[in-house]
């Protein structure tokens, strides 16, 4: 339908840009740069144990898995996300030529199937991000967005009423708001127009998506390539296929250097994280994850092959630190890169990362 650009357009493109900025950058090398700014949202989420968890990811974000699911999710993101955009554009173009040139209610095409295509397609499109950056903030701001799009959609029909008068309501009447599935017209009518059912739906969308993000999440955890010792408590984590008796042998490896023998003999009760990647790509991917500064990172170099490893210390609830919990938090502490003959380790100090930072585990 026509629509003007009022005020309504505000608070869901704010939203919006600032759930998918984070997608689209940290998909480019210029991560480390963007996490300068985004730094303080994901600090301030961190202070409080209420709202640390929003800060986490649902799905897999570092590491492979060859489960189906996971893997179709991780491929399914991109399409979405261009489909969504592409189609929104279609839109742009069909109703923009509608209102200028023909200077008609546009009710063909796309707009003969849904009354606002443009909101489902940027829907699609938000939830190719959502799936491309499973982070539970961004979970949050694309079921608020959604609820927003029913409003701004319920205000653009009030102006296009004043303005097309019965033309607007009999097309209102005759074709579904944002789904293309037909019903009869009594009960399309009822649900648009009603917006105490509409709410109520939104509701109950972001309590089913959230309970089937923590499912999600718990289930990931399961196909996780991964190695956990009592003594000293330590979770290693491999991004990359590897047996579990694979992962042990460089976390044994590790623990057997004689300066990280010497921490963990100071720290007997501390829990730590290894988390176990590959090449330098994968590597950067990593510490640009857990925070680390641009500038600090430039200074590392990496073998194209090598296998590296960066050992944190965990922080949360309980003794031992369950380092899957959503309000655990890590300090990186050192990297590592694994040999046959030796194990280079390489001490981190605090100033290489940003404070506070809302790290990423698997």
């Amino acid at each position: 339908m026509n629509r003007r650009f009022e005020w309504p357009w505000v608070a869901p493109m704010l939203i919006y840009i600032v759930s998918a900025v984070e997608v689209v950058v940290m998909i480019t090398p210029f991560a480390a740069y963007y996490y300068s700014v985004y730094t303080p949202l994901l600090h301030g989420f961190q202070q409080f144990e209420t709202t640390a968890w929003l800060s986490g990811f649902f799905l897999p974000h570092l590491t492979r898995t060859e489960n189906a699911l996971f893997i179709g999710l991780e491929y399914l993101g991109p399409p979405l996300a261009v489909l969504g955009l592409l189609g929104f554009l279609v839109c742009a173009v069909q109703l923009y030529y509608g209102k200028f040139i023909r200077k008609k209610l546009v009710t063909n095409w796309l707009y003969s199937r849904v009354r606002h295509p443009q909101y489902t397609f940027l829907s699609i499109s938000g939830l190719g991000f959502l799936l491309m950056w499973p982070r539970f903030f961004v979970l949050l701001t694309y079921w608020i967005m959604l609820g927003l799009y029913y409003v701004l959609a319920r205000h653009e029909e009030r102006v296009i009423e004043r303005t097309y008068g019965r033309k607007s309501t009999r097309y209102k009447s005759s074709v579904p708001m944002f789904v293309p599935i037909r019903i009869n017209a009594r009960n399309t009518v009822r649900i648009s127009d009603k917006p105490v059912w509409a709410y109520a739906i939104w509701l109950g969308l972001g309590v089913t998506m959230m309970v089937t993000a923590l499912m999600l999440r718990m289930e990931s955890r399961s196909h996780l390539y991964l190695f956990r010792s009592a003594n000293p408590d330590i979770t290693a984590v491999s991004f990359q296929p590897r047996s579990p008796g694979e992962i042990q042998t460089i976390a044994e490896q590790l623990v057997a250097n004689e300066w990280v023998d010497a921490w963990l003999s100071r720290n007997p009760n501390g829990s730590f994280l290894l988390q176990i990647s590959s090449g330098e790509e994968e590597t950067r991917h990593l510490l640009t994850d857990l925070g680390m500064k641009a500038g600090a990172l430039h200074m590392l170099h990496f073998a194209e092959h090598g296998v590296y490893i960066v050992m944190s210390e965990l922080y949360g609830r309980g003794s031992p630190t369950d380092p899957f919990a959503l309000t655990t938090r890590f300090e990186p502490l050192l990297l590592a890169s694994s040999s046959r003959d030796a194990m280079d380790v390489r001490w981190f100090i605090p100033e290489q990362f940003y404070p506070d930072f809302a790290r990423i585990m698997f």
